[in-house]
């Protein structure tokens, strides 16, 4: 391939410095006075009250139960939480989810009459805890603290059993398997055991061995008649139960096709990166084909299993190991080695084999053995936005504790009518969700069966990008050792596989280690812009799989990589090295933001618990601090999903954004102001007990006509060093 030689940038944090950041705004306008909230809620409350009096004592263990309680749009943010309040009256928040309403007053006449996106609390607590609440609301003298955090409250309701089932129903007796969530964390397990005790007096079964414990949330299989779950969904810690999903790998009517390949060989060398190790979960191998660079392992429950799910997994892991096939060339030689984890049994789809698929997935990250993880299966349901589904949860966490870098199939059914949404766990915001596009080619637009987007927010861009994933006109080429040739197959399956094996070639190509969010980041940063195609179907472009240009400075441009940690409190100045000379023409800034964040699955609204603000400010260099927008919230949404959460964009793990700037005069020493933002339990906390959050920013400064840009960067940024290949890789192969 054709390169200039001019490499990544590397230690773009030595440039950095602490720098406090202006901040504006001020109190808040109340939308509601007192009377105003005290008419809006004194019913609401003495319906919760009369509901919660009525529910079996069976039902609301401690003698609790959970009602919803909807925040004013204008009172989002961590910093208004009503903690107080609840503390006050002897209530507890035990989640939240997000909400689009239309508030009863705005807190701005432009804004009266639009939907806002606002948080809806799940509050838990008893008869007395909901009268004391009712007291004050009727207390004209209640402390002010309490005055005022009852004047951020939009409205409050029951939640009602039928709300909480979600999925067609069994019309008759038959007898089936639900996934329950409850609120319930690790110290709450009297909660679990009154669910446990419920089920039982209405003869539904609860398999408790195979419970997974995120956050705040136990997640189990529960078997039961439609009447029976109507019944469970009276337990007041309920959170949802739905039908258990089947489990989904591949296309299901795809026929495989035998392609004709010259010159086909497997190669006889070792992996360029022997240290690394890759972890794949699929359906198995199940041939030696790829023992020399593959290793399988297996439960006792899995060793027996079905041809197409081992075809399956074979070819996801060649796609990992191979790439797609050029016509004319032998297979290249692979970057990492694989541990291929046949998590897959005959019955898998079936649950609780659901479940077993995830806890083994579970058991081989927890081992921290791995840095790199690719899943071509879930469960086939589209994302809820109001729940986090258990696969979601477990993953976010494992790949944000272990530092992982894991590509997610986002599903094929694109094509499905109400249910072409991308598909657990491809809505993680710690992972790269990966959907499929038609072509390798110039022209290339969204695989037909590749599921949509949008995600949650945060984590609204999904999926992430897309990758070459074959279409009946246009099949993905794949090394088949079952058909011991190449084959034609399509289906994201293999377009999330091919993504990683472009970061892992980055890893074995270059001497320095990045971390997940460095190689996320990269990824992100180099794709081929979605340009009109829409955000939702193809999320920021087309993901390259060729490493070097991953790794490569465009003609005219330099590309630099910081890496750096913040403690909460902190800030940090990074400026985008810029040469000190005369420019004319147009300049473009490309820039790239990514974190790794610990996650509330039960705060669906507030799911992840770190956020950056980064401020742009295009003339820091001569003294002007005034800022200009970058990574605002259009760079991340489009109307009408923008005008809901104005701040949301804060939140999220990636931020991406290529900028033009017309007037070279417009930039003087340009530099991005980063802050960073801690919550938990949708709550703000203090600085002291924040966790450090580590950061990586890939920036592209490009200035058309000026040729030896990259040099004059290198120049006055000395500290700035190219990364360094291996001594046995050699650019432009």
């Amino acid at each position: 391939m054709a390169t200039t030689g001019n490499l990544l940038l590397g230690g773009g944090e030595k440039l950095t410095s602490k720098a406090p950041i202006k901040r504006g705004g001020g109190p808040k306008k109340m939308p509601y006075s007192r009377d105003e909230v005290v008419a809006a809620l004194t019913e609401p409350l003495k319906e919760v009250q009369s509901h919660l009096a009525q529910v079996p004592r069976e039902a609301k263990p401690r003698g609790e139960g959970v009602f919803e309680l909807t925040l004013h749009p204008t009172f989002l943010a961590r910093s208004h939480y009503p903690s107080k309040l609840l503390r006050a009256v002897g209530l507890r928040d035990v989640g939240s989810k997000e909400r689009a309403i239309v508030p009863r007053k705005a807190s701005e006449p432009r804004l009266e009459g639009k939907v806002h996106s606002t948080a809806a609390l799940y509050v838990a607590g008893t008869l007395a805890a909901v009268q004391s609440l009712a007291d004050n609301l009727a207390n004209p003298k209640a402390p002010a603290y309490i005055q005022k955090e009852l004047c951020e409250i939009e409205s409050i309701a029951w939640i009602s059993g039928g709300s909480k089932i979600r999925g067609q129903l069994p019309s008759g007796p038959e007898r089936i398997l639900f996934e329950i969530a409850i609120h319930a964390d690790a110290n709450e397990e009297d909660i679990v055991q009154a669910f446990n005790k419920y089920a039982r007096l209405h003869e539904a079964e609860v398999d408790l061995a195979r419970r997974i414990r995120v956050g705040g949330l136990t997640f189990m299989p529960v078997t039961a008649t439609a009447a029976q779950i109507a019944k469970l969904s009276e337990f007041t810690f309920l959170r949802v139960a739905r039908p258990m999903p089947a489990l989904r790998m591949a296309i299901p009517d795809v026929v495989r096709q035998s392609l004709a390949h010259k010159n086909f060989a497997l190669p006889s060398v070792p992996a360029l990166e022997p240290k690394e190790r890759v972890a794949i979960f699929d359906g198995g191998i199940g041939t030696s084909d790829l023992s020399k660079w593959a290793t399988e392992y297996t439960w006792p429950d899995t060793t027996d299993t079905t041809g197409p799910n081992m075809m399956h997994g074979s070819e996801v892991t060649s796609t990992f190991l191979f790439g797609s096939p050029k016509d004319g060339l032998p297979l290249p030689p692979p970057y990492m080695g694989v541990d291929h984890y046949r998590v897959l049994s005959r019955t898998s789809g079936r649950d609780p084999d659901l479940f077993d698929v995830l806890l083994r997935i579970r058991q081989a990250l927890d081992s921290g053995k791995y840095r790199y993880a690719n899943l071509s299966l879930g469960p086939r349901m589209p994302i809820d936005d109001d729940e986090v589904h258990v696969w979601t949860a477990t993953l976010d966490q494992l790949c944000a504790t272990h530092d992982i870098l894991t590509t997610v199939a986002v599903g094929n059914d694109g094509s499905a009518v109400n249910a072409d949404r991308i598909q657990p766990p491809g809505d993680m915001v710690n992972a790269l969700a990966i959907g499929a596009c038609s072509s390798p080619g110039k022209t290339w637009n969204r695989a037909p069966y590749s599921c949509k987007g949008p995600g949650r927010s945060p984590g609204f861009v999904k999926p992430d990008g897309v990758a070459f994933g074959g279409t009946e006109d246009e099949p993905f080429r794949v090394y088949s050792p079952f058909l011991n040739g190449v084959a034609g197959v399509q289906g994201t399956s293999y377009s999330a596989p091919l993504v990683l094996r472009a970061a892992a070639g980055v890893q074995a190509l270059i001497d320095t280690k990045l971390d997940a969010i460095s190689l996320k980041a990269l990824l992100v940063h180099h794709v081929d812009p979605a340009g009109k195609r829409p955000r939702a179907e193809v999320g920021w472009g087309r993901f390259r799989d060729n490493p070097l240009e991953l790794l490569e400075c465009g003609p005219s441009s330099a590309t630099i990589i910081f890496r750096d940690t913040l403690a909460k409190g902190e800030y940090r100045r990074c400026p985008i090295p810029f040469p000190d000379i005369a420019l004319s023409g147009n300049a473009k800034i490309k820039a790239t933001f990514c974190i790794a964040a610990q996650t509330d699955p039960e705060h669906a609204i507030n799911y992840t618990r770190s956020g950056m603000g980064i401020t742009f400010r295009p003339r820091a260099g001569i003294g002007e601090d005034e800022s200009a927008e970058f990574f605002g919230i259009g760079s991340q949404y489009k109307a009408p999903e923008r005008e809901l959460r104005d701040a949301a964009h804060k939140w999220e793990t990636i931020l991406h954004r290529d900028r033009r700037f017309d007037e070279i005069g417009v930039l003087a020493g340009p530099v991005f102001d980063v802050e960073y933002h801690a919550r938990a339990q949708s709550r703000g906390v203090a600085p002291e007990s924040a966790p450090d959050v580590s950061f990586a920013l890939v920036v592209t400064l490009t200035v058309p006509g000026v040729s030896d840009l990259y040099n004059r960067v290198r120049q006055k940024y000395q500290v700035l060093q190219p990364v360094k290949l291996r001594t046995n890789v050699r650019v432009g192969t």
